[in-house]
């Protein structure tokens, strides 16, 4: 028996709301007044690190709020938990550490677990480490990659960039102070001398440095600029490939570069279809058939 109007109005205006929350990488000015408004509005706030979290709100001058402290090691415990506040009716909003949540966080898992569960989510947008490295680099006019933190393992990480050196696009990286040097040195051993390259540390802080040169250069230049604060790091094309190639081309080795470094097949799938413009059911199909042939490989 179907319920009637009147109660499928209360049940819906009892549903809360999930938003992901942009925070500034850096420069606390860069919190716009909506995201203030939103997180002095939310009734439950959830983060990573709440220490971090306190001080933005200390910043703000928010006080007395519900936090959530999400573990990465119990995502599956936080997911439910979010779904059962919103689903309560509460205003839930995630943060991460800084920057746009859902990118490389738990945040991912929480806006499925929340829409699955037929619930409203919501963003408000802010600062983005990533689009910040691709637009000061002057790079990425035709798009750009996005694989984030390679491996701390030379080969792994060595096989990653043939695959992009291969693709016809900008590559935007993050990288620690501590490996920054090695992973420039693969990169030069694979896209050749004199190839182009951006670097950005602390960006948005009050140390903020950019480099604009070769990869030998950057290499030269880190043995004096200070070893805190992670790097941004964006190769430029790499134009002097074979043939131009079209989007299933480039896919093929995207997907050969990063296919056993993402879990979430689904996922890939629907953001490689973004970057590539090939439909995302072909594109999940490459990427089952591309680690049959892994799994098959390692029995």
């Amino acid at each position: 028996m179907s319920s009637s109007p009147e109660v499928t109005a209360q049940t819906e205006a009892l549903e809360g709301v999930f938003t992901l929350l942009g925070t500034p990488i850096g420069n606390l000015g860069d919190l716009s007044r909506r995201a203030s408004q939103t997180l002095l509005d939310a009734d439950v706030i959830a983060a990573e690190d709440t220490r971090r979290l306190r001080v933005l709100l200390s910043h703000l001058q928010i006080a007395g709020k519900e936090m959530l402290s999400v573990d990465a090691n119990r995502e599956e415990h936080f997911c439910s938990k979010v779904v059962e506040l919103v689903r309560s009716g509460k205003t839930v909003v995630y943060t991460t550490d800084a920057g746009m949540p859902g990118i490389s966080d738990p945040g991912a898992k929480l806006v499925k677990a929340v829409s699955s569960a037929g619930l409203r989510v919501d963003a408000v947008p802010g600062p983005s480490a990533s689009i910040l490295a691709a637009s000061l680099s002057g790079f990425c006019e035709s798009g750009f990659l996005f694989p984030g933190f390679l491996s701390v393992k030379q080969g792994p990480r060595k096989r990653a960039l043939d695959g992009f050196a291969t693709c016809g696009l900008a590559i935007v990286l993050f990288e620690s102070p501590k490996r920054v040097a090695k992973l420039l040195e693969d990169a030069q051993s694979v896209y050749g001398p004199g190839h182009s390259v951006f670097l950005g540390r602390e960006l948005t802080k009050l140390h903020q440095e950019l480099f604009y040169g070769t990869i030998e250069e950057a290499i030269s230049r880190l043995g004096s600029v200070d070893s805190r604060g992670e790097f941004a790091v964006v190769l430029a094309p790499k134009l002097d490939i074979d043939s131009p190639r079209n989007s299933a081309e480039i896919l093929e080795l995207v997907v050969k570069a990063l296919g056993s470094k993402v879990a979430g097949t689904k996922v890939l799938a629907s953001e490689l279809a973004e970057i590539t413009g090939v439909k995302r059911t072909e594109v999940y199909d490459m990427l089952i058939e591309l680690r049959r042939s892994a799994a098959s490989l390692s029995d």
